[in-house]
């Protein structure tokens, strides 16, 4: 959470311009939220229901909230959104983690703190290569409940089975639940359901897990079993969806959904409490997170003086050694990014990396670097480029107050070549440390939003409008949207 909300405007390409911070003029709130979204959804006429865990909404939200919306619809979403967005609150993320399946994140200021929900949105439920129940049955029958929709039981028990079972277990909630709609369905009844996921005798033995509530057990040993459903029933089918999660798979490789972020600057300015509270704050928008420290350590170990507190208080190694040293280090920033924070991005991760490849050149001690500088600035340009570099700043007395592991004249001419690396890089930010923690991390969340925001009005045209002109009435279908 953000302790004071900071102000920010963002620019799409088509040079509209879009808050990211609201006043305090409306309580914003989940609740509000949600009621805002489902007012939206039946103003626009979108068939749409709550899949599971809807007894205490818009009050309470236990987890992200899934949505099942009829295929037909997906050109009235936009504008859905639009109305949200009017509200206060900002979609920043979305994620394609199935065909015809979108995770998306909102985010919006409750006052001075930073809160966010994520919205489940499927037109289609596939699991291990079976649509079962599909986009339109989904939604047929559905029920009033309050302020929103929600499935007819049968639609409700195949779609929360087919669900569990490629998870491979039901938190108490959702197995309580399973009972509830199989006393409610009749066991004959569930088990057809059950039939249209598990062959054979399986699907009796899963209605009486259900019943019995022994579920978790018998979905550990089943998962392979949707796709064994599949493929004898209709391979062609398995064939074609593995061929369209497969491209959305390049899609996700290509266009990956996490953030690669850098922290930089002096010793004492702040960077490691930074990075812990940044996460927590921001972390909602992915997921998952993980922290590197100056390079990926692919290759070996970082035994340095870095470690130490005092970084300045070994020799420099010799040139050759040095230059074979950075070649190294070049190396594993290659190959860490490749095999390891690329893969994390593509799996919406955040990664922060607290120092970089730079402060080789800004704090050379600290590595014991001794080689040619002209070197170094040679091979900057080759180390991969993260998509925001935050600089804590601060004067050199509040940075000695909290470390004095260097002097006070070395603390001011680090701060100064930050302070050109910044000026030098498009996609930096300088951040005032010596604010308080909240006010820092504030500042730090409102840069990595503002990153965000451009980059799904860059990305995600599809999904956002502006006003009813920006959407032509001939809108895709949802099976060939590309995410």
């Amino acid at each position: 959470m953000i302790g004071h909300a900071q102000s920010g405007i963002t620019k799409d390409a088509a040079g509209r311009t879009h808050t990211l911070t609201f006043s305090g003029e409306r309580s914003r709130s989940c609740k509000d939220f949600l009621s805002t979204l489902f007012r939206a959804l039946d103003s626009n006429e979108v068939r749409y229901c709550v899949l599971h865990s809807w007894e205490e909404l818009p009050e309470k939200v236990s987890s992200d909230v899934d949505i099942a919306v009829h295929p037909s619809d997906v050109r009235k979403l936009p504008y859905v959104f639009r109305a949200v967005r009017e509200k206060g609150y900002t979609p920043l993320q979305v994620l394609n983690y199935f065909v015809s399946a979108y995770y998306f994140v909102f985010f919006w200021f409750e006052g001075s703190v930073l809160s966010s929900v994520a919205i489940d949105v499927i037109f289609e439920h596939r699991r291990g290569g079976l649509t079962v129940p599909s986009g339109e049955a989904l939604v047929c029958n559905r029920r009033r409940q309050g302020m929103f929709w929600i499935p007819a039981p049968e639609s409700e028990f195949t779609y929360l089975l087919a669900k569990k079972a490629w998870k491979r277990k039901a938190p108490a909630r959702q197995a309580c639940r399973l009972r509830t709609l199989v006393e409610q369905l009749g066991q004959p009844k569930a088990m057809r359901l059950a039939g249209e996921l598990f062959v054979g005798k399986l699907k009796v033995k899963v209605v009486e897990a259900c019943t019995s509530g022994n579920l978790d057990a018998l979905l550990a040993q089943i998962t392979a079993e949707t796709w064994k459903t599949s493929f004898l029933r209709n391979p062609f089918k398995l064939a074609a969806y593995l061929v369209s999660d497969a491209m959305r798979g390049v899609r996700r490789c290509l266009q990956p959904t996490g953030l690669f972020v850098i922290v930089l600057g002096p010793d004492g300015v702040g960077k490691s409490t930074l990075i812990e509270h940044l996460i927590q704050t921001v972390g909602p928008a992915f997921r998952r997170s993980r922290v590197f420290h100056w390079r990926p350590m692919l290759l070996h170990g970082r035994k340095g003086a870095s470690d130490s507190t005092r970084p300045h208080g070994y020799p420099a190694h010799g040139g050759l050694r040095s230059v074979a040293r950075l070649f190294v280090h070049l190396l594993d920033y290659w190959m860490g990014y490749w095999l390891v924070i690329r893969p994390l991005l593509a799996r919406s991760g955040l990664v922060v990396f607290d120092r970089y490849f730079d402060d080789v050149l800004i704090d050379p001690k600290r590595y014991r670097y001794g080689g040619p500088f002209w070197l170094a600035r040679t091979l900057r340009p080759l180390i991969p480029k993260p998509d925001l570099a935050l600089v804590l700043d601060a004067p050199s007395e509040a940075v000695l107050s909290r470390k004095q592991e260097v002097a006070a004249e070395e603390v001011q001419r680090q701060r100064q070549l930050y302070s050109e690396y910044q000026n030098q890089t498009s996609n930096s930010r300088v951040i005032d440390a010596e604010a308080s923690i909240a006010q820092v991390t504030a500042e730090s969340a409102q840069a990595i939003l503002e990153c965000l925001a451009l980059r799904f009005e860059r990305r995600h045209a599809c999904w956002t409008v502006q006003s009813r002109n920006d959407l032509a009435d001939d809108v895709a279908p949802a099976s060939n949207i590309v995410i």
